[in-house]
């Protein structure tokens, strides 16, 4: 989900869209009447093995499409009746779930300065820090206090980047013009894959898209979202060639961007349209991404035999005054993830813009055994801090699995937002938001795949549905090895676990090291961080209780601005308040943080716990003044 730059709402829920026409203004979000859902239709599942004369629907409603890979029927229904249509199903003691066709929704911002043409930037690998940053000057995009947005340069933090092996590839001995196994599938706004990093760049070299196929339709809405009969997935607003870029944007073409996957191709499947929204005075464009589109997209994915599929959309609303709220996760949604992760696909999406923990859906779907279904993708930014926009998780809730750098990327738009013509050059800006972090994601887990290919014993299927290594099916292993090999510290000394279930994407590093076969192999005992505390008043000692191999280093921050390295230390706070307390251990092997707030009180209020890297943990406190006055 990309970032709406607004001063008055500076978190967004979806993705952004910064292609004009002359009937839409800049969107201010919290002006706007969004509608939360599809008015004329209902998505509806009957439980297993109920017969045909138990699968009622309301006289008013029929049937227009059918997600056979989980039993899903799609309904139309009168318009504003879709509440009394769900009454009417949910009495029905064989539905298992009836729900609103829910929307996921792109606002169209206003851009100034807007995008540019890709001549006109001088060192493009510079301007993409989130491959390689060495510090160097990079392109952001500032807005001042009156609104106003500018074009500055901004230096970031060596080493906060995903780590990308291609900054050090001699492209003189590599072949990127034929394509590797593994495929990624990208639901979004469609793409222009006319624009020379997606398009081939030979006569008999096939284009970076696979295939376009669109989902939307006959939705009312896309009257405003023209494609022609030739390209019915052409990208009107811009956002799906942004996130296909960055996933897979063809390399040492002395064109354009470098995508992640250098050597992969994608399947675009336009699931978003536009449509015009009015505040009462103005019309405005955005972009509407209805859940019976996102299954279908994902289904249909699943069986052509995509590795991975990536989401940039999710599920907040913004109500008309401008709050941010999370809505329900829809079941069907889940259940074609779920599906998916049957046949052996990856699934990634963007963990939203809130700047909270709400959970956001797709990014949060579970199975139905509770256990995560899908990689949710935090941002990060060029010092390897959490986006001030982006969703995180805690311990207690570690659904955000990592993050990757979201804050000012540069990306490929249609040619049509620099009014050039896509195959005379190509259109860039810099957009932010945890969109533009899920196809990096995307694009280090089909390079995984790839990697895993050469690991698999002759003869072996490599079909994702029939895949598997290690005792795991292949997806599995490749989530694994994404999320084992996150950086768990960040560039600057971070505690990236204290905002993600498993650190910053580091694409290297999960490229070189192997899962553990199952009951076999000694995958180490590895470091550990762990400690333990016991406050009385302000007055804290810290006992270290790390393991690791050889000589352990440590690195404490107290969360007050104080730091330590020594091995077990006290510390005295100046006031009484909750403090995130992080201990970094070291050992030959790398390094490991792990984090506990404490929270302290003035007087004799005692409080102790524990904290371990390797999961467990416990806290409690009690009064130790004589008369019981703390």
């Amino acid at each position: 989900m990309s970032r709406l730059q607004f001063s008055a709402l500076a978190l967004i829920f979806a993705l952004i869209a910064p292609l004009h026409t002359s009937l839409a203004a800049p969107a201010q979000p919290s002006g706007l009447d969004l509608p939360s859902y599809a008015p004329d239709r209902v998505l509806v599942k009957f439980k297993p093995g109920a017969a045909a004369q138990a699968r009622e629907i309301p006289a008013d409603a029929q049937v227009i499409e059918s997600i056979p890979q989980i039993g899903v029927l799609v309904l139309q229904v009168p318009i504003g009746q879709v509440g009394n249509s769900l009454a009417a199903l949910r009495r029905n003691p064989n539905v298992l779930y009836a729900e609103p066709d829910y929307y996921r929704v792109l606002v169209v911002p206003s851009e100034d300065p807007g995008p540019l043409p890709m001549s006109d930037i001088t060192n493009l690998f510079d301007d993409q820090w989130y491959l390689r940053n060495t510090g160097q000057g990079h392109i952001v995009k500032t807005v001042d206090l009156f609104g106003n947005v500018s074009l500055d340069t901004q230096y970031g933090t060596p080493g906060a980047d995903i780590h990308w092996p291609g900054a050090d590839f001699d492209w003189s001995t590599i072949d990127t013009n034929s394509f590797d196994l593994a495929r990624i599938a990208v639901l979004d706004s469609g793409a222009d894959c006319a624009i020379p990093d997606l398009s081939g760049n030979g006569v008999d070299i096939p284009g970076k898209c696979l295939e376009k196929v669109s989902l939307v339709g006959s939705d009312p809405g896309t009257g405003w979202d023209p494609c022609p009969d030739s390209d019915e997935a052409c990208d009107n607003l811009g956002h799906g060639t942004f996130t296909a870029s960055e996933a897979v944007a063809r390399v040492n073409n002395q064109l354009g961007l470098s995508g992640v996957a250098y050597r992969t191709g994608a399947g675009i499947f336009k699931v978003c349209y536009q449509e015009l929204v009015s505040d009462g005075l103005f019309l405005y464009l955005v972009g509407l991404c209805p859940v019976s589109h996102s299954i279908a997209a994902i289904g249909q994915a699943a069986d052509s035999g995509y590795h991975v599929i990536t989401m940039s959309y999710g599920s907040d609303w913004i109500t008309p005054t401008g709050e941010i709220y999370a809505t329900d996760p829809s079941n069907a949604e889940c259940d074609a993830i779920e599906y998916a992760n049957s046949l052996g696909v990856v699934v990634v999406a963007a963990a939203g813009n809130n700047g909270d923990t709400g959970k956001v859906y797709p990014a949060a779907c579970t199975d139905s055994s509770g256990n995560s279904s899908v990689i949710a993708v935090a941002a990060s930014n060029d010092e390897d801090d959490r986006a001030t926009f982006s969703t995180y998780s805690r311990n207690r809730d570690d659904w955000v699995s990592m993050a990757a750098p979201g804050d000012g990327l540069i990306g490929l738009l249609p040619g049509a937002a620099c009014g050039i013509s896509s195959a005379s050059d190509s259109c860039v800006d810099w957009w932010s938001g945890t969109s533009m972090s899920a196809p990096l994601v995307a694009g280090a887990a089909a390079l995984v795949w790839n990697d895993l290919y050469t690991r698999l014993a002759d003869g072996a299927p490599t079909e994702p549905s029939l895949c598997t290594y290690a005792g795991m099916p292949c997806n599995q292993v490749v989530r694994q090895r994404l999320e084992d090999n996150a950086a768990q510290v960040g560039a600057n000394g971070q505690n990236l676990l204290s905002w993600t279930a498993h650190g910053r994407l580091d694409l290297s590093a999960a490229l070189a090291n192997d899962v553990v076969p199952s009951g076999g192999g000694d995958p180490g005992t590895g470091v550990v961080a762990a400690f333990s505390y016991d406050c009385i008043g302000l007055i804290c000692n810290f006992t270290n209780a790390s393991q690791g191999q050889g000589t352990l280093g440590y690195s404490w921050n107290f969360g007050d601005g104080v730091t330590s390295s020594d091995t077990s230390p006290g510390h005295t706070y100046g006031a009484a308040g909750t403090y995130e307390v992080t201990l970094i251990t070291t050992d030959s092997g790398g390094s490991v943080p792990v984090s506990a707030s404490v929270t302290l009180k003035s007087g004799k209020r005692s409080t102790s716990g524990s904290v371990s890297s390797s999961g467990g943990g416990s806290s409690g406190g009690t009064c130790t003044h004589p008369k019981n006055k703390c």
